[in-house]
This record gives structure tokens, C-alpha cells and sequence, in this order.
């Protein structure tokens, strides 16, 4: 996914984790960064169920589709590059220092994930609903000016008598978590696949029933993604000296928020 460039903010608590790494990697300067969780490979896509409903049942589907471009982080190791094993030996040490600057700071989903692109597995981190990152995104104003134009959206079907709501992709907004002050810039910031599936009833002059939302990410390092300096040395871990095909080296891999919502709004 493109990300605009940004500003470094002067929050004081990325201004603690800014130092530690910038402490981990002289002579790098902060910059505007990209987003470090990119845009995933594959897409889930959900369909209403067919089965039989009870009267004044009410089934919600909808996905944003994720469509491979250019410009994805999702790249591995490049056919004809070399890995140099001191700078792959370096750049995971700072990867390591960048890790325990995020615990510092308090973002532990950033510190995490950081640390599981790390590792090389390339497997994938799945975030459920009622974690402590959910309960954040949660929270978040983005996730709320989303949520209620979906179900306006769901509303507007449901008054002229749909029991099966499709939510097309436009109706779907990509999340986009903008505060350098939260875990979820720091492991997500710019998101582009996102899953809407829900059910419930009318009964007593409402519509009642519960809202997932699951927001598809990757994690990964795209090109230009400087991230206060330590973006382009972690691309050099993903793309030169790429797991699998070199020990220690690391991997992008998918990753998932999940939130839970109530949806209940007059007939």
C-alpha cells in the first residue's frame, strides 16, 4: 500500500523510542516513513450464508480485496542479491535493540511483531477480538468514523427489507492508523485488506445483532520506508539476506486485527 510521507511528530513518547534507536544506529537521521505493515497477498473473501433463517434473521458480508501491486512489502529475497553476513549480522543486532526500544516505549504489538519478522518463519500473527491492540484500534477515531458509515450502510439495506446485506469494497474504507503515539502506527499504520461479516434479528421495532470486523495487514519493509532509520537495514534483512534461503535472515508475513461490535439500531 502507498503511504504518504509524514512529519515526525514531537510526541514525548516517540521521542524515548526515536533515541533508542536512533542510539542503536548512528548517524541516522529521522525521516518521514512509510508504513512497515504493508499490504497483504492473499484475500479471505466472505459470503452470506444460503442456509434457511428464521423470521426477522438478518445475515452482513462484505470484503475490501487486496490487490497485488508494485508497490507491496510482501517481497522476499531477490533472486541475484548477495548478503554480506557482517551487515546481516549488524542489522539484526539493530533489529534486536529496535525491539526492546518499542517495549520501552510501550508498544508491545509493535515490539512483537517486529520481533516475529525477526525471526524468519514468515508465518502469520493473528490479533483477536477483546486483545489489548483490538481494544486500541478499537478505540481508535478511525476505526469509529468506519464503523458508523458501515452501519449506516447496513441500516439502508436493512429498511428496505434485505435479510442478506452486501457491504461492497467502496463501501469498505482501508484503516489507517495515523498517531505516531500509538502501537498501532508503530506495528500497522496504513492497512489495505478488510473483512465485514455479521448477523442478527428485528425484534421489538430494532435491529440487533454483533459486527466482526477483521483488518487484514502485512508486515513487512517496503522501498523508502525509512522509519526513523532503521527501515531500509530491516528491507536488507527481508530482501538480501531473506529467510528461508538465508539463516537469520528475515520475513514478511501476514497479520490480522480482529474487532468485535455491537450493532443495534431502530427498525
Amino acid at each position: 500500500m502507498s503511504r504518504p510521507r509524514r512529519t515526525p511528530a514531537k510526541e514525548s513518547v516517540i521521542a524515548a523510542a526515536s533515541l533508542c534507536v536512533v542510539a542503536a544506529l548512528p548517524g541516522c537521521s529521522a525521516a518521514g516513513s512509510s508504513s512497515a505493515a504493508g499490504s497483504p497477498v492473499s484475500t479471505a473473501g466472505h459470503s452470506a450464508t444460503h442456509s434457511a433463517q428464521a423470521p426477522g434473521a438478518f445475515t452482513i458480508a462484505g470484503d475490501r480485496p487486496v490487490l497485488r501491486s508494485g508497490i507491496q512489502d510482501t517481497h522476499a529475497q531477490t533472486p541475484t542479491a548477495r548478503c554480506d553476513s557482517a551487515t546481516l549480522a549488524t542489522d539484526k543486532d539493530l533489529g534486536a535493540r529496535v525491539v526492546r526500544a518499542f517495549a520501552l516505549a510501550g508498544f508491545p504489538a509493535s515490539a512483537d511483531l517486529l520481533a516475529h519478522f525477526l525471526t524468519g518463519t514468515g508465518t502469520g500473527v493473528n490479533y483477536g477480538a477483546g486483545s489489548p491492540i483490538a481494544k486500541k484500534a478499537l478505540a481508535s477515531e478511525v476505526f469509529r468514523a468506519l464503523n458508523a458509515d458501515v452501519q449506516t450502510a447496513i441500516l439502508r439495506q436493512l429498511k428496505v427489507g434485505r435479510t442478506r446485506v452486501r457491504l461492497s469494497a467502496a463501501q469498505l474504507s482501508a484503516v489507517a492508523f495515523e498517531s505516531r503515539s500509538s502501537d498501532l502506527y508503530w506495528g500497522f499504520r496504513g492497512t489495505q485488506g478488510l473483512t465485514v461479516t455479521g448477523r442478527g434479528t428485528r425484534e421489538h421495532g430494532r435491529y440487533a445483532g454483533t459486527l466482526s470486523y477483521v483488518i487484514r495487514d502485512s508486515y513487512g519493509f517496503p522501498v523508502g520506508d525509512t522509519l526513523d532509520g532503521f527501515g531500509p537495514p530491516m528491507r536488507y534483512l527481508q530482501t538480501v539476506c531473506g529467510a528461508p534461503r538465508h539463516p537469520g535472515g528475515a520475513h514478511w508475513f501476514p497479520d490480522t486485527i480482529t474487532v468485535t461490535v455491537p450493532f443495534n439500531r431502530p427498525a
